[in-house]
């Protein structure tokens, strides 16, 4: 055998090395690419890829059972079908600004679900390569971030109320203690001097600040238990009509200072399903703000009607009333628009706040008609057991 032949030889026996060595290598390398799809298949965040055009190629099991669709349907743009109107065009633009400068990038928008819900999504993408370091396009982790954004929103909204609480100590209770005080102090004086004939008229205005006061801090605390979840919930089967008498007898006191009649006119024997004390602090609230803004001398009516399974409570009053720009904003805490009552003075809101949260909270619903000048009629509706009236 010549030098030829066995050069040949051993080239080939270098040559089958070499193939069996990149054989393995690509064999390693298939199954490295499989194994790091099927991880991605299972992961628990929603997987997208796209290639070097800006079209997606890719999605996971997960992305594909959030959205409910096939992979044929997401492919390309696809999957932009699912993206709220109003998130579409700053998504687009993120993800193509980022991917022309070859730039991570994390965006927020929202993404319809298989369920037709609209759900917060938190998009982290960035750019990825081959094993030559050659650009292949984007991949990106999505996270369903719905309850954080919810629970953004509450906090907003808890920190408008702590502002709100604040506004509330620092300028309405202001009000009546200035007026305790004052007067408090003019009486004083009118007792040294022996001078008995405004004593009436002063002691009249301390007890009517003193219960505008405590009116007042009682919504407060009531509301601080709401807003803190400190409050416990307790439907029960009532009578209504129970619950209006005993309310009645409460500021029937203050409705005599000022001559106003009270007609009881709610139906007797009918069953709600609702907390007790909850409907109790609503009819409490209504029926002192129909005092409040009701004149000397004036009425107050109270009724009832069962409509298929609903009880609606509707109390109305002939007093200042309330214009239709109000009436909007009577049950927004970052409003404070209450109408000045008979004495001029106004109120916070925060007692229709706190009736319009505990009938959502009994699952009813609470609204008003009124005109400036005419009184206004305060209604709302409650489940009821039975219709044995």
């Amino acid at each position: 055998m010549d030098k030829e032949t066995i050069f040949l030889k051993e080239r080939i026996k270098e040559l089958e090395k070499e193939n069996a060595i990149l054989k393995k290598e690509q064999i390693e390398i298939s199954e490295a690419k499989e194994l790091y799809l099927k991880i991605f298949e299972e992961f628990p965040a929603l997987i997208w890829r796209s290639r070097l055009d800006k079209l997606c190629d890719y999605f996971n099991k997960t992305w594909l059972e959030f959205t409910g669709r096939t992979m044929e349907q997401e492919f390309g743009n696809g999957w932009a079908e699912g993206v709220h109107p109003d998130d579409f065009d700053s998504c687009l633009q993120t993800y193509v600004t980022a991917f022309d400068k070859r730039e991570a990038f994390l965006m927020e928008y929202r993404l319809k679900n298989k369920f037709g819900e609209y759900r917060w999504i938190r998009d982290f993408g960035r750019p990825f390569y081959d094993l030559d370091n050659s650009f292949l396009g984007y991949i990106g982790s999505c996270y369903d971030i719905t309850e954080i954004k919810d629970n953004e929103l509450r906090l907003i909204e808890l920190n408008a109320t702590k502002d709100k609480f604040f506004s509330i100590i620092a300028h309405d209770l202001k009000s009546p203690f200035n007026s305790i005080i004052g007067y408090s102090e003019h009486l004083a004086e009118e007792v040294k001097k022996s001078n008995y004939t405004k004593i009436d008229e002063i002691a009249s205005i301390i007890l009517d600040s003193s219960n505008r006061a405590m009116d007042l801090l009682t919504n407060l605390m009531t509301w601080s238990q709401l807003e803190s979840g400190r409050m416990p919930f307790n439907p029960e089967y009532f009578d209504i009509s129970n619950i209006v008498g005993k309310v009645i007898f409460l500021i029937k006191p203050a409705a005599e200072q000022k001559s106003i009649d009270i007609e009881n006119r709610i139906s007797s024997n009918v069953q709600v399903f609702a907390d007790k004390e909850m409907i109790s602090t609503v009819l409490r609230n209504l029926l002192s703000n129909a005092i409040k803004f009701t004149e000397n001398g004036g009425k107050i009516t109270i009724l009832s009607a069962v409509n298929n399974n609903e009880l609606t409570v509707t109390i109305i009053d002939n007093g200042v009333g309330i214009s239709q720009e109000r009436i909007e904003k009577l049950f927004t805490i970052n409003n404070n628009n209450s109408t000045p009552d008979t004495q001029k003075e106004k109120g916070t809101g925060l007692g229709l706040i706190l009736c319009k949260e505990f009938i959502d909270k009994n699952n009813g619903k609470i609204w008003v008609n009124s005109n400036v000048g005419a009184g206004s009629s305060f209604n709302f509706s409650l489940q009821i057991v039975n219709k044995d009236i």
